[in-house]
């Protein structure tokens, strides 16, 4: 491995153990008796499990920056390069959507009537990714200089997260089409609307451009020496603000919309990021299983996903057919049998894509026509 991949191996650290616990938070929702779920180690849990989105949210915009500071002049010459970036956007945007179909057929959803086309156009994290990075791509093409770009998404990161509490729950339909509105207000039951979440993204390629200017080996050391205590600083102002007995906003859901409580989540990340720079640089890890598994994130996102929410047991997910019955030892079984199961199969796709990519390119093609085929023509 260059010197280089391995400076960012701690990105793909991070990106990989947001997506292995974000396996644990999906059991947990799915199959954990709802008894447990007033104990005070559950509200431990749950606060813990709340780190997993901004933290892969975080990760995409900071890995968007490091890259874009390479390809600066591909992307404003709009050359291959570019449309390829674009392409990837793209791909996540429509696997979000893919994920969201609620029959596995088309003659079935052809017929479906509005009701049930509903959880379709639900935003949940991967298009809140997808529109946050072509956000960030288009915003490279008008502001054409990095110093412009930064200042360009400093001010999108401080709309975002600073209108957040008046977007949240508010109810446009009669104005915006709900296909729309999803990525504006949780109302309709969106999980990760752009206000706040593309906060994350956004703070995330603002932190990606700091590090981009301490870039050389001897000069990046000075930049997480930085960032660390800033981290706890922000977690520590933002936990003391909500102390105050009065509110710059109307009454709002401040676990998902206040800035304060994203200031102690984004706090906490910048401390993770940091944590994990270091660590790479003592251990000198280069690769290892947790950052494999995150180099392949969306496919280990979209297959733990499909394992527990798919709708392959007549037309029915394990999610429905055990629901939320289980006790800890069993949550703890599937999410350690999901977790190992990821982690093989990225492992493994990962060795073949960099010892013969010809022959992933066929795989990936030949399930692709598999998954087409079975929707196109499934009568159910």
């Amino acid at each position: 491995m260059s010197a280089q991949k391995q400076r960012f191996v701690y990105i793909d650290l991070l990106r990989g153990w947001a997506g292995l616990v974000m396996i644990e938070v999906h059991v947990v929702n799915a199959f954990l008796d709802t008894a447990y779920r007033d104990a005070s180690w559950f509200k431990i849990l749950n606060f813990i499990n709340g780190l997993v989105a901004p933290s892969f949210l975080f990760v995409a915009g900071y890995s968007f920056v490091i890259v874009a500071q390479r390809k600066w002049d591909n992307y404003l010459a709009m050359d291959r390069v570019f449309w390829k970036q674009l392409q990837r956007i793209g791909q996540i945007w429509l696997v979000g959507y893919a994920l969201h179909v609620p029959f596995f057929s088309l003659r079935r959803l052809i017929s479906a009537d509005w009701n049930e086309w509903l959880p379709f156009w639900k935003v949940d994290v991967l298009h809140c990714i997808a529109v946050s990075l072509l956000l960030l791509l288009m915003v490279v093409l008008i502001a054409r200089t990095q110093r412009r770009f930064f200042y360009a998404v400093a001010a999108m990161t401080a709309a975002v997260i600073g209108l957040a509490p008046f977007f949240w729950g508010s109810n446009l339909e009669t104005v915006v089409p709900l296909q729309i509105l999803h990525y504006f207000s949780a109302a309709h039951g969106s999980q990760f609307p752009l206000f706040p979440w593309a906060g994350f993204v956004f703070c995330g390629a603002l932190t990606g451009y700091g590090a981009s200017l301490w870039r050389t080996r001897e000069r990046l050391p000075q930049f997480f020496r930085m960032l660390l205590p800033l981290g706890i600083l922000l977690v520590l102002l933002s936990q003391a603000a909500t102390w105050l007995p009065w509110d710059l906003y109307p009454p709002h859901n401040f676990w998902r919309a206040s800035p304060l409580f994203f200031g102690i989540r984004l706090g906490i990340v910048l401390v993770l990021l940091s944590t994990l720079w270091y660590w790479e640089q003592a251990a000198k890890s280069g690769k290892s299983i947790v950052s494999v598994a995150g180099s392949e994130s969306l496919i280990v996102y979209a297959l733990h996903l499909l394992v527990i929410y798919g709708l392959f047991f007549d037309h029915r997910s394990l999610s429905f057919i055990i629901g939320r019955t289980c006790g800890i030892p069993t949550v703890i079984g599937i999410t350690i049998i999901l977790v190992a199961a990821m982690v093989v199969l990225a492992y493994v796709w990962n060795t073949l894509k960099n010892k013969n990519m010809r022959w992933a390119r066929i795989i990936q093609y030949t399930f692709l026509v598999i998954a087409l085929s079975s929707f196109i023509f499934n009568p159910l």
